[in-house]
């Protein structure tokens, strides 16, 4: 009697088990191996696309402010500029540079109603875009009495200086910037001209703009071809 009341309830306690509810978690040991473990170092993230561009910007360069910077003297009284030499008109007034991007300045005139500088830029080894969209952006600030284009009556000249390809340019007409971004505000004058220069070196192209009153770039214009006639490589 006693081993078949045993028996009995052995087999009701076998019945009474429960399966575990469909959504209890597995062991601890399956989750937790598919997590990171404490010391897993962390992934690198990408990598940013604009690294190593001036500014970080994805635009190319920009213009920084930097303390007044004159051109070198040269022992033999020339002066130096980036990778050239050059002899500036004794009449012109070198002024210091406060802008990484450019790379010197002269004031031709000062005077009401006739001022006139010259201002040269350098942007790097790859120069700040082609020859022609420079140009077609130089002119574009020249409007013409009759409504011409100014490239319909411009003069743009292939030539070499110190060796280098050159490519010059001029037109007369009313300066209207517009207001360019990174200038010091809009101009818009009447009677004025450019005298302009591309000129490639070993380290990237140069660009001469010379912009003022008609009547002083007309007058400036063989001192200013003489300037880039002078250039030499050092």
């Amino acid at each position: 009697m006693l081993r078949s009341a045993l028996l009995v309830a052995l087999v009701l306690a076998g019945s009474c088990k429960k399966d575990p509810p469909r959504g209890d978690l597995p062991p601890a040991t399956d989750w937790k191996a598919s997590a990171p473990s404490a010391g897993a170092r962390p992934q690198p993230a990408p990598p940013n696309p604009h690294a190593g561009m001036p500014g970080g910007s994805p635009h190319g360069p920009t213009a920084a402010q930097t303390e007044p910077r004159a051109l070198d003297k040269l022992p033999d009284g020339r002066l130096g500029m980036g990778p050239f030499s050059l002899a500036a008109p004794a009449a012109w007034t070198v002024k210091p540079v406060t802008s990484s991007m450019r790379a010197a300045q002269f004031v031709l005139s000062d005077k009401p109603g006739a001022e006139a500088e010259l201002v040269v830029t350098y942007f790097g080894n790859q120069g700040a875009g082609t020859i022609e969209s420079n140009i077609d952006r130089w002119l574009s600030q020249f409007q013409q009495p009759d409504g011409k284009p100014s490239r319909d009556v411009a003069k743009v000249e292939k030539t070499q200086f110190a060796g280098q390809d050159a490519t010059v340019v001029s037109v007369a007409g009313r300066y209207d910037t517009g207001g360019m971004p990174g200038g010091s505000g809009p101009v818009d004058k009447a009677d004025q001209a450019l005298l302009a220069a591309i000129v490639g070196s070993p380290t990237g192209p140069y660009y001469f703009k010379l912009v003022g009153a008609k009547a002083t770039v007309d007058a400036s214009a063989a001192a200013f071809r003489s300037m880039l006639g002078s250039l030499k490589l050092r």
